[in-house]
């Protein structure tokens, strides 16, 4: 078990409540037995076989705040605002020092949890995505108020289970519009390709299957290769596309109808109603 993260507590164990605490166990950071639930709602039999790995559950909200150094809150936003005047009484009596308490709630702004924390201990709000269920998450975690090393803590966690960023408490609508919504433009891509490949021609089947790889291959290319960056987007469509060809005539007709303003439209309606939701 990595001594500075010593018990990490769950007060919600959705799916990516799930999905962390799979990655820091696979990843070594800490043992099945070092993970503590919190979660009425959680099925017998998926409590049963948890209990089984060596997963610990706590008995009471406070007995998870109390034994856990780091809790992952995972609960839904309007569970947390409607036990808002429960977890400022609960957090009075407790002694916060050391303790780091970690946000995933969309939503809901590391000030307002921080108003009602326990005195000495550090909020960390992150925005994790849906990737993180396959160890491909892209989680944003704010800076504001954290020490480096409570920063480093929520890193280890969150990049056992994909990759992370710093940000500014300020710059979370726009993460939550660009990877938090992310994967859903991903989706709509690839379902529009297949059914475009279907016009074409080809089975469902086999149109999914080539734009999955392709998607799969093309993102492949982006990544550094021994530490030096690959080409941006923009230079490996010009390397795609040949003058009078198959790529230039579709690549055309993207442009003429707006495509990346479309999908920028799109991105700041995300924001916006991120803005308003919280």
């Amino acid at each position: 078990m990595d001594s500075k993260i010593g018990t990490l507590g769950f007060l919600g164990f959705g799916n990516m409540g799930k999905a962390i605490a799979k990655g820091v166990v696979a990843a070594g950071i800490v043992p099945a037995s070092g993970i503590l639930i919190k979660d009425p709602g959680l099925p017998a039999d998926f409590a049963a076989s948890l209990a089984g790995q060596g997963y610990q559950f706590a008995e009471s909200e406070a007995d998870l705040f109390s034994r856990s150094s780091v809790v992952v809150i995972a609960v839904k936003p309007q569970t947390a605002k409607a036990e808002r005047d429960n977890w400022k009484a609960l957090f009075a009596s407790l002694n916060g020092s050391g303790k780091t308490y970690v946000s995933i709630m969309a939503g809901i702004k590391a000030p307002w949890l921080r108003e009602i924390a326990p005195q000495g201990s550090v909020v960390v709000r992150v925005m994790p995505n849906l990737g993180l269920s396959v160890g491909q998450g892209a989680t944003a975690i704010a800076t504001e108020a954290a020490s480096e090393e409570s920063l480093r803590i929520v890193e280890s966690i969150f990049q056992s289970c994909g990759t992370t960023v710093r940000v500014t408490e300020d710059q979370m609508d726009a993460v939550t519009a660009v990877s938090g919504s992310g994967p859903m433009y991903v989706f709509e891509f690839v379902e529009a390709m297949t059914a475009a490949g279907e016009k074409a021609g080809l089975s469902r089947e086999v149109a999914y299957e080539l734009v999955q790889q392709t998607v799969r291959g093309s993102l492949e290319l982006l990544k550094p290769v021994d530490g030096v960056p690959s080409a941006t987007p923009d230079e490996w469509s010009a390397r795609v596309r040949s003058p009078g060809g198959t790529t230039a005539a579709a690549q055309d007709l993207l442009r003429a109808e707006g495509f990346r303003d479309m999908l920028g439209r799109a991105v700041l309606a995300a924001k916006k109603r991120s803005v308003e939701l919280s």
